[in-house]
Order: structure tokens, then C-alpha cells, then sequence
């Protein structure tokens, strides 16, 4: 969980808590904000010893649009058609033409 990101100029920080603590005290981090004004930065997250929570410290390096942010927060990416089994996303693995349980059986 990530709190609202503090603001003094292109410098920003934030306290985070890691789901689980890990072996590190610092890593690279990046933001990503997912309301207005879609901005992403970069630093380091420093994590207090002992404990889950960290802080992160970076710098606001561009903004996105709302599709572009939400996208990018989920490392999410555009696919071309030829990418997808439709059938397989329609009909479920059991359902597509190409299932090889069903040919097998």
C-alpha cells in the first residue's frame, strides 16, 4: 500500500509498506499515479530496518493520459489482434477449436 505522494517541486516522496519484508534496505523504485495528473517518477525506496514500511523518494519524470497511466501501472500492453485466441477468450480453454484435451479424448 502506497500513501498520496508529497510534492516540493519535481521532487516527490511517499511511505510505502511491502506486502512482505524484503531482504533489501534500498532498490530502485518507480510511481505511478493513477489519478490527475497521471504523473510517473523514479527514485529509490529506503526501508526501515526491521519492518515493512519504506520510504520513496524520486523525481516526476513525465505525465500520461488517464488510458496511458492506468496502462502503464499494471504493466499492461497494447496487443495486435493476431496475438489473441479469441476462441479461447470467448469459449474458455474446454470451448476453443484448437483445445488438445478435447482432440486427445
Amino acid at each position: 500500500m502506497a500513501s498520496e505522494p508529497k510534492n516540493i517541486g519535481k521532487i516527490y516522496w511517499h511511505i510505502l509498506e511491502y506486502p512482505v519484508k524484503p531482504k533489501v534496505l534500498w532498490e530502485r523504485a518507480e510511481t505511478q499515479e493513477i489519478d490527475e495528473p497521471f504523473r510517473f517518477g523514479s527514485g529509490w525506496s529506503i526501508r526501515m530496518p526491521f519492518t515493512r514500511k519504506a520510504v520513496v523518494i524520486g523525481k516526476w519524470k513525465h505525465s500520461y493520459t488517464e488510458t496511458e497511466a492506468l496502462t502503464y501501472a499494471i504493466r499492461g500492453r497494447s496487443m495486435d489482434s493476431n496475438e489473441v485466441d479469441w476462441e479461447t477468450v470467448r469459449f474458455g480453454i474446454s470451448g476453443a477449436k484448437n483445445d488438445k484435451a478435447e482432440k486427445n479424448s
